[in-house]
């Protein structure tokens, strides 16, 4: 399904490469329908010499748009991290899944694709985030009323659960948090990652670098309650253990 609405500044998409020119590369956008442009000098951080090296005709890329326009999208690779990259890509996978999910509802409920993607879709992102974690609750034993709590009706609810739970395998949730943790002491850097590794060992919660000074925090579960609460004490714990001098912060 082509997203709604216009790209804009700063949006991270899903870019198909489909020619390579000697200092620019043409994209075919998969969340739109829509073209781009990477210049040579946004394909990497390092100084490219033949663009045809680093990239290849239907290679796959998360790239951020930093122009757009009715008439052109330009695109950057370089601006875009690692853990951005992954993530994105992480989601569109997600999401071209839900899709085949909601294409059994609507068979299911004799209704049309669009259709249903107009009247379900749209309100399980907006309730959900994701149309795959709205799939992914229903799946949960208390699935068909956490759907109809979020405005669906008993039909709809009951479609959406059995799609969930005939098609997707019980699956651990991932809980995630961002926090922002600064140390202002000589030896801060090294203070941060012995709490840091302190905590990932004792909570068995992942923890990601992002960029300074932001840290991911992440976990698998298959009770959301329960990885919440964990995630919460992780926090509680590094922030005990950054101390009370103000030196040493987090946020989040």
């Amino acid at each position: 399904m082509t997203k709604k609405g216009s790209v804009q500044r700063g949006d991270l998409v899903i870019a198909t490469v489909t020619k390579v020119n000697p200092y620019s590369v043409i994209v075919k956008l998969d969340e739109y329908d829509r073209e781009g442009m990477i210049h040579i000098s946004e394909v990497s951080r390092k100084w490219v010499k033949d663009v045809k090296k680093v990239v290849k005709i239907g290679q796959t890329l998360v790239g951020v748009v930093v122009n757009a326009s009715s008439d052109s999208i330009s695109l950057s690779l370089k601006r875009v991290n690692k853990y951005e990259a992954e993530e994105k890509l992480k989601e569109f996978k997600r999401e071209k899944k839900a899709e085949k999910l909601l294409k059994l509802v609507a068979k299911n409920l004799g209704i049309k694709y669009d259709d249903a993607y107009n009247s379900l879709g749209i309100k399980l992102k907006e309730k959900f985030g994701e149309m795959f974690l709205a799939f992914q609750a229903a799946n949960a034993t208390d699935g068909k009323s956490e759907l109809m709590k979020n405005g669906l009706t008993e039909k709809e609810a009951s479609e959406i659960m059995a799609v969930a739970k005939e098609a997707m395998e019980i699956k651990e949730l991932v809980m995630k948090k961002e926090v922002d943790i600064k140390c202002y002491k000589p030896d801060g850097v090294e203070i941060i990652k012995r709490i840091l590794s302190d905590a990932q060992k004792k909570y068995k919660v992942e923890i990601k670098y992002i960029s300074a000074p932001t840290y991911s925090l992440s976990l698998e579960t298959k009770n959301a309650k329960t990885g919440e609460r964990k995630l919460t004490e992780a926090i509680d714990e590094i922030t005990k253990n950054l101390g009370s001098s103000g030196e040493c912060t987090l946020k989040g």
